[in-house]
């Protein structure tokens, strides 16, 4: 047997089968590159990114066991797979809306699409990783593919502005979580969250495991838009298309809690004594700051975006109680968040496309007279981010409640229940501005089929879930207790 043999057999062929959904997407995104490139068919590369997204969609169902792939470096679980399926789930509804949205601001370009998938791509590598090494090539795959989507819309001047400043403090997001992994390198000697995990625990907790786990949270913060990282995240969202915006505010944000979760749980679960209490002081500030900045904010796009850092704060608040219930409650509050943001910034990209409409909350005077239907689903999108039964974000604030009380962490639940009735100024001002105001316009509302969809889909299963929220605790606590499981694997 000659050397490249021995080294072929002692390596092994990685297990393509449990990357199915990653190909397609891959192959998808090449494909749509080719179209835009050669054709620039537009209504073409929206069918076949809609296809191959439905295709990778589909595939993350079919497999039934997962694997440790690639050498040890990709992890292919329920945990994972389950995160995959929804994150392209949103990708499929901003995709479903986009084309209708360029078109009406005279900015179309096929770049959007396949920057959308590389960027999924990323998110999908980011869930599936076991080590340190397959985060930072995901995270790094997926930001700077959002760092070009966030400034693309090149006739706005504000995107141009959001998108350098999610450049620069991205960046520096990426320099500091690259410090913080080259030192717990350099402390465990490894990039495996197992190695880590056996090699830092409570009772060798020195300065170089404390710094690399402190610094490298910070990264995750930034990049999690919690603060005082979130310079970038209302300039970033308000400044870019409005379906962009919708991805970058629900796929990257989900994404980025899946792994903050993972690598919180896989590989520190025995120095939760420094992290535990850095995620609660990082999730009050965000609690704090963005709900009483939103209230000062008459443009209900930019105060959806710092109601996103509000809810950042909620989601990993759920990190201060490091118990399965608070794990649960976590996950659990990061897919709903997906049908209400991807709601609020839909409606509002729908909206956009009208006469004269720009955002400003005067918009949306009379909007129940005008569009009976349309008024009625942003209540339901303003409600459930709220917290009011019977919608499902009610049951989102409740879990991570319920998880902080039974930790004894009572400080940050009062934090959560008072901010939570502060969101409520200016998340019932959008209402009274819909159904308790006359409307100064007349003209007639047109949507797409797309936009009609999704908005309905989306309304529809939020009071689906705020009635029986059992099925997705019960996967959210399936969820937890595989992340558990893992430990030490």
């Amino acid at each position: 047997m000659s050397v490249l043999q021995e080294i072929v057999a002692g390596l092994g062929v990685p297990n393509f089968g449990v990357l199915i959904p990653e190909i397609i997407i891959l192959l998808t995104a090449f494909t749509v590159f080719a179209i835009e490139l050669f054709s620039k068919a537009r209504f073409l590369i929206t069918v076949v990114t809609v296809v191959g997204l439905f295709l990778s969609a589909v595939s993350t169902q079919l497999i039934s066991q997962g694997d440790l792939t690639f050498y040890g470096l990709y992890l292919v679980d329920t945990f994972s797979l389950t995160f995959k399926f929804f994150l392209i789930l949103t990708a499929f509804f901003v995709v479903i809306v986009l084309r209708p949205y360029l078109e009406s601001k005279d900015t179309y370009y096929g770049e959007y699409y396949y920057l959308m998938l590389f960027s999924l791509l990323g998110m999908m590598m980011m869930v599936s990783a076991p080590n340190l090494i397959t985060f930072y090539m995901g995270i790094e795959l997926a930001s700077i593919s959002i760092y070009i989507l966030a400034g693309m819309f090149r006739k706005d001047y504000l995107s141009k502005e959001g998108a350098f400043k999610y450049l620069i403090l991205g960046g520096t997001g990426t320099a500091v979580i690259s410090y913080g992994i080259a030192l717990l390198y350099g402390r465990t000697g490894s990039f495996d969250f197992a190695t880590i995990a056996d090699t830092i625990t409570s009772d060798n907790l020195d300065v170089g495991a404390v710094a690399g786990i402190v610094i490298l949270l910070i990264g995750l913060a930034l990049k999690a838009s919690s603060v005082p990282f979130h310079f970038w995240t209302p300039d970033a969202y308000q400044g870019a298309a409005t379906p962009i915006t919708a991805f970058m505010a629900v796929a990257a944000k989900i994404a980025t809690f899946a792994v903050i979760l993972r690598i919180m749980v896989e590989a520190f679960p025995f120095a939760y004594e420094v992290w535990n209490l850095g995620w609660a002081l990082l999730a009050a500030a965000s609690m704090i700051f963005g709900n009483f900045v939103a209230l000062r904010q008459d443009n209900v796009k930019r105060m959806l975006a710092y109601s996103s850092i509000a809810h950042s704060g909620y989601i990993l608040a759920a990190l201060a109680a490091p118990t399965d219930a608070a794990f649960t409650a976590l996950i659990f509050y990061s897919l709903v968040y997906i049908f209400m943001g991807l709601g609020g910034f839909i409606f509002l990209s729908a909206m956009e496309r009208q006469y004269d409409w720009n955002n400003h909350i005067n918009d949306f005077r009379g909007l129940a007279k005008r569009s009976p239907m349309m008024a009625l689903f942003m209540l339901i999108f303003m409600f459930s981010m709220l917290g009011i039964p019977p919608t499902v974000g009610f049951f989102g604030k409740l879990g991570v409640f319920v998880a902080l009380i039974g930790s004894d962490i009572w400080w940050l639940a009062v934090v959560l229940v008072v901010m939570s009735i502060v969101s409520a100024g200016y998340y019932l001002r959008v209402v009274i501005y819909m159904y308790m105001h006359e409307p100064v316009s007349k003209a007639r509302f047109n949507f797409s089929m797309g936009e009609a969809f999704t908005l309905a889909f989306m309304a529809t299963f939020i009071l689906i879930l705020g009635i029986y929220p059992t099925i997705f605790w019960d996967i959210s606590s399936l969820l937890s207790a595989v992340l558990m499981q893992g430990v030490g694997r």
